[in-house]
């Protein structure tokens, strides 16, 4: 079903995504368009600790943006 979703749209990865995790995130968020921490870890079924580090990253570079507990796709998005 996911794989399917994902056929639908199409995306540039911004060039500072250099891990797997990332994009897997980064892509995630634009999708879903909002996510917290334990939707992520369960649908991604990365653990926690990994997907905060990554977070962290995208945040940084204004690929993610964070409201409270929420995570939403951030303005540097393409």
């Amino acid at each position: 079903m996911v794989n399917q979703q994902m056929q639908q749209y199409e995306y540039q990865l911004p060039d500072t995504l250099d891990t797997s995790g990332s994009k897997l995130v980064y892509l995630y968020l634009n999708v879903e368009e909002e996510a917290t921490i334990n939707e992520l870890h369960t649908a991604l079924g990365m653990k926690k600790i990994t997907l905060y580090s990554l977070l962290q990253t995208l945040k940084a570079t204004d690929l993610v943006d964070q409201e409270g507990a929420i995570y939403t796709p951030g303005e540097a998005n393409p």
